[in-house]
């Protein structure tokens, strides 16, 4: 809890079945107050007067291990309160170390994006979406970063498919998911480049770097698989692992002969860092444990860092937005990761591999 001489400040967890109704005095709700937030890290800031008259409140999300808060709403009394809530929300993630503060607007208000822009934030691209209902999501996102920021500008492109991660991360590298003109010409590249790269259903890196040194042969591809044994089959049952494996052999065979640049020692989390602030892409295999609460394998690209040279903090795009525990593409796009969480959920499987693609 903070104070001041005009007002005081409170953080705390929130709880659906309270809130609500106390912030209803403000205003109507928007619909994400009644969504189910219980996975999605959900506080509630509000700004009271001295005489205990409440000011406004903001309705705070993230996903788990990112370096980020998101408003998800904002409710005032008046729209002068409207600044000094959102000022209160950055100044709780500069103490707590944050290294951006987003904001989700579920509409083209004005005078919002006239405050946000005051504030030093900025809007993010808008997000394509191919075959998903437009109406479930944010008209618009902002981001203000903490520290300055060097990463990818895209739009998000979220995967059309449960399977399809590596393509959309691929493509979003090569700046294809902004230059592909039509959104049904960019799910035609998504399904022809995963059905190209796949080990069915995932896309396993060697034949993942195959795929793209054709589709792209004027960029450098160099895999990092510190393992000479098959990945990605611990996620299926044993009968079903000894084809895949035999398809994996056959890839690293034709790698061999065509001259894949494959390097069998673990790529570090510095480096992934050192990689991207130098201009390239990495294609990075992560469980989604920590950050969803699933354990399967998954492709990020990471494309920015940020933070301090004490603190840097890799900024990676995930194709996959978790509607489920209510969050958005702004949750997905431009994520803020600390090295040590995106260390630790990139070491997948028994055998504690990582596997990356790096893009030059």
């Amino acid at each position: 809890m903070t104070h001041s001489s005009a007002s005081e400040v409170t953080i705390q967890d929130f709880d659906p079945s309270v809130h609500p109704k106390q912030m209803s005095q403000l205003g109507a709700l928007e619909d994400v107050w009644e969504r189910d937030l219980s996975s999605a890290n959900a506080r509630l800031l509000t700004v009271q007067s001295v005489d205990g008259v409440l000011e406004g409140c903001a309705l705070l999300t993230a996903r788990s291990a990112g370096a980020y808060v998101k408003i998800s709403s904002v409710l005032v009394c008046s729209e002068q309160q409207r600044k000094r809530v959102v000022s209160e929300v950055l100044n709780v993630a500069q103490r707590q170390g944050l290294a951006s503060v987003k904001w989700e607007l579920w509409t083209e208000d004005p005078q919002l994006f006239a405050v946000a822009q005051e504030l030093g934030f900025e809007r993010l691209p808008s997000p394509r979406r191919a075959g998903q209902d437009a109406g479930s999501a944010p008209v618009a996102g902002l981001v203000h970063w903490l520290n300055p920021a060097q990463y990818l500008q895209a739009p998000h492109y979220q995967q059309s498919e449960n399977f399809t991660c590596a393509a959309v991360a691929s493509l979003t590298a090569h700046h294809e998911t902004s230059s592909i003109q039509t959104l049904e010409e960019l799910r035609i590249a998504e399904l022809l480049l995963w059905r190209q790269a796949t080990n069915f259903m995932a896309c396993e890196p060697i034949e993942l770097g195959l795929t793209l040194t054709q589709r792209w042969p004027q960029s450098q591809v160099k895999v990092w698989l510190d393992t000479d044994q098959p990945v990605m089959v611990d996620y299926y049952p044993e009968a079903e692992r000894d084809w895949r494996e035999i398809l994996q052999r056959q890839s690293r065979l034709r790698a061999h002969t065509e001259g894949l640049d494959i390097s069998t020692q673990r790529l570090g989390i510095s480096e992934i860092k050192d990689a991207v602030a130098n201009g390239a892409r990495v294609l990075l295999l992560v469980s989604l444990d920590k950050m969803l609460g699933f354990d399967v394998p998954h492709w990020v690209l990471c494309h920015g860092v940020t933070g301090t040279a004490e603190s840097p903090v890799l900024v990676i795009e995930d194709s996959w937005v978790n509607q489920s525990s209510s969050e958005s593409w702004v949750d997905a796009t431009c994520l803020p990761v600390v090295p040590e969480e995106l260390d630790a959920m990139s070491v997948l499987e028994s055998q504690r591999y990582r596997a990356a693609l790096v893009l030059t």
